[in-house]
């Protein structure tokens, strides 16, 4: 079910009554946003410590050297002379999984503003990633419009929809994220 989520299909199937809540709940966001990193064919989820995301493998390589950095992504080697140049190359590998409340903050601030008569707003998605002992501040701007909403509508809909048609899963769903997070995601989109 997992391989045909990331292929975009989202249907949801059960074999037996045990299988119900957990094909109810994989499709859904996780409690906690987090990063990955995709190089050679392989992703890996970074661990965050203290607010920095750590990354410990062999995909990629980084050391400071003759006034820049020397970056091996999967056997291809790059030198970078700046910061800025370093964090654009590492941001084409990362990426950020959004949390069910990230998404409910963002549709949230979307709503806010298209009531206020913007079409579009620019969210900023910023980390502090760690590698081979190099620290590397790296951000990305992100234009929010009708898509964006749209397209993040989805996972919002999976979830009132289970919620709605599960009430044996409120406590479990509840705990998971947090009542604030179930309400609001009960309240947005709508």
């Amino acid at each position: 079910m997992r391989d045909n989520q990331a292929r975009g299909q989202l249907g949801i199937w059960s074999l037996t009554p045990g299988q119900v809540v957990e094909a109810n709940r994989s499709p859904l966001p996780p409690a906690e946003g987090y990063w990955t990193l995709s190089a050679g064919g392989r992703t890996v989820e970074l661990d965050s410590e203290d607010g920095v995301e750590m990354y410990d493998g062999d995909l990629v390589d980084l050391e400071e050297a003759n006034g820049g950095y020397e970056l091996e992504v999967a056997g291809d080697e790059y030198f970078l002379e700046t910061d800025g140049d370093l964090a654009g190359e590492l941001l084409d590998l990362l990426d950020y999984v959004p949390s069910l409340d990230d998404i409910v903050d963002s549709m949230e601030e979307f709503e806010a503003a298209k009531e206020a008569g913007k079409g579009a707003i620019a969210m900023t998605r910023a980390a502090t990633v760690h590698i081979d002992g190099v620290e590397v501040d790296v951000a990305s701007d992100r234009m929010w419009d009708e898509a964006t909403y749209q397209a993040l509508q989805t996972p919002i809909t999976l979830f009132q929809d289970v919620y709605e048609n599960r009430p044996d899963q409120h406590e479990d769903l509840a705990e998971l994220y947090s009542e604030d997070v179930v309400e609001r995601a009960m309240d947005v989109g709508s």
